[in-house]
């Protein structure tokens, strides 16, 4: 599953949910129409909803959920994210990735096994993978000046500078 927006507000009259795309693209919400998805909040609690409506509005998205009619049934929804089943995620162009995706792709060079991706993070828009070798971590940018070609067949990502895993 992935994350593809949040819940900001209320809208109208009739329960609509205005939503903050993670992607900014707002066009893959279209396909979310009579597909169900789960809002999640940082607690842990989660219910999962049906949606009945998508709008795009003066470059605001709006989502309408059934069994939600007014905007008092909104409100307490406001801050859950939208999951959805990866059939439902952004499209990807070539060269992007799910970030959530490459944990536990192993960090080759020269068709040698360094380590493994065990997480990442965002930091000043940069992009950080966290690299187990052996006993220790590392945080390897994720640019294409140190990060080379990554193979989704094998589940490699090749490391084209040694020096960041020193």
């Amino acid at each position: 599953m992935f994350i593809k927006g949040v819940i900001l507000s209320s809208y109208g009259v009739n329960g609509y949910a205005r939503i903050k795309s993670i992607s900014n693209n707002f066009c893959d919400f279209i396909n979310l129409k009579n597909n169900k998805v789960l809002l999640k909040k940082s607690n842990g609690f989660a219910i999962e909803v049906k949606v009945i409506d998508v709008n795009i509005k003066s470059n605001s998205l709006f989502l309408k959920f059934e069994g939600i009619d007014a905007p008092e049934s909104v409100k307490p929804l406001i801050g859950f994210e939208l999951w959805v089943d990866d059939s439902l995620a952004s499209s990807l162009k070539e060269g992007e990735y799910y970030l959530g995706k490459l944990i536990g792709y192993t960090i080759v060079n020269d068709n040698r096994k360094l380590g493994e991706v065990v997480a990442f993070f965002e930091y000043l828009n940069n992009v950080f993978l966290e690299v187990k070798v052996g006993i220790k971590f590392f945080f390897i940018p994720f640019l294409s000046i140190y990060i080379g070609n990554i193979d989704a067949r094998e589940k490699t990502i090749e490391l084209k500078v040694l020096d960041l895993l020193r």
